[in-house]
C-alpha cells in the first residue's frame, strides 16, 4: 500500500500523497483528534490496532467499532477485545439489513455495556425519506438505551457515489445543507433519540441544533468522565 498514491476525487488526478498507516495516523492526531477507529479488516485484528494506539500511549484516545448482527458475532468481538485488553472505549455498530429487533441491543449492552451505540438506518434504493427511521430508532431501543445508560448514534455524513442519507434513511446531511432543510434531517434524528450525530457539517449541525434547543454544551469543567443520567447533544 505504501507504494501506492491517492487520487483528487472527481479528477483521478494522481499526487504525490501515500496511504498512511495507521501508526502514521495515530502520531498526526495523538492528543488532537479523538479517532473513530472503524474496522474494516477481521475481528481478530482488533487486538493490533489498539496495540498500535497503546505503544503511543493513546488507548484512551480512540473509539474502536465493530459490526454485530448475531450472538456469534458478539462472542467473537468478546474474545478479540479481552485479548486487546482494556483502557479503550469499544463501540458497537449495529445495521436494520441485519439488525430487526431492538431487543439484540439489550445483548450487546450485557456484554460490552458501551458508552454508546451506532446504529445505521440503510436507504438502499429507497426513493422516499424514512418515516421511522427504522426498528433501530424505535420507542423499543430508546427505552434499551435509557435502561442500559448509553447513547445513540446517527450517521448522517455523505458518502462518494452513494445516494444522499445513505446510512440515514435519506435524511443525511444533503438533505440538512443543501435541500436548506435540517429540521428533516438531524432534528428528525434527534426526535427518535439519537444524542450523538455523526457528520460532514458540524458547524452548521452544531449551530442549529443550539439555536433550535436540541444541545447541551460540555461544561468548561475538567473533570473524570461519569455516566450520564440525562441525554444531550455533544
Amino acid at each position: 500500500l505504501k507504494n501506492c498514491r491517492l487520487v483528487i476525487e472527481g479528477t483521478g488526478a494522481v499526487t504525490n500523497e501515500t496511504v498512511s498507516t495507521l501508526r502514521e495516523m495515530l502520531l498526526t492526531t495523538r492528543d488532537r483528534i479523538l479517532i473513530n477507529l472503524d474496522n474494516k479488516l477481521e475481528v481478530t485484528d482488533l487486538p493490533g490496532m489498539v496495540a498500535e494506539a497503546r505503544d503511543l500511549g493513546m488507548a484512551d484516545q480512540v473509539i474502536v467499532k465493530e459490526n454485530l448482527w448475531n450472538p456469534q458475532r458478539i462472542d467473537a468481538a468478546s474474545a478479540a477485545l479481552a485479548s486487546a485488553g482494556g483502557g479503550f472505549q469499544f463501540m458497537p455498530i449495529l445495521a436494520d439489513d441485519a439488525v430487526h429487533d431492538a431487543a439484540f441491543a439489550d445483548e450487546v449492552d450485557k456484554v460490552f455495556a458501551p458508552r454508546a451505540i451506532e446504529l445505521i438506518n440503510w436507504r438502499n434504493g429507497a426513493e422516499t425519506l424514512t418515516a421511522s427511521g427504522g426498528p433501530l430508532f424505535s420507542n423499543h431501543m430508546r427505552a434499551e438505551a435509557a435502561r442500559g445508560d448509553w447513547h445513540l448514534w446517527a450517521d448522517t455524513y455523505a458518502i462518494v457515489h452513494k445516494p444522499g442519507g445513505f446510512l440515514a434513511g435519506g435524511r443525511g446531511d444533503e438533505l440538512a445543507v443543501a435541500a436548506g432543510l435540517p429540521r428533516e434531517a438531524w432534528g428528525f434524528w434527534v426526535d427518535r433519540g439519537a444524542t450523538i450525530i455523526q457528520t460532514d457539517e458540524p458547524k452548521a449541525a452544531i449551530e442549529w441544533l443550539a439555536a433550535n434547543g436540541y444541545r447541551v454544551p460540555y461544561t468548561t469543567d475538567i473533570r473524570q468522565a461519569e455516566p450520564a443520567h440525562t441525554a444531550s447533544i455533544n
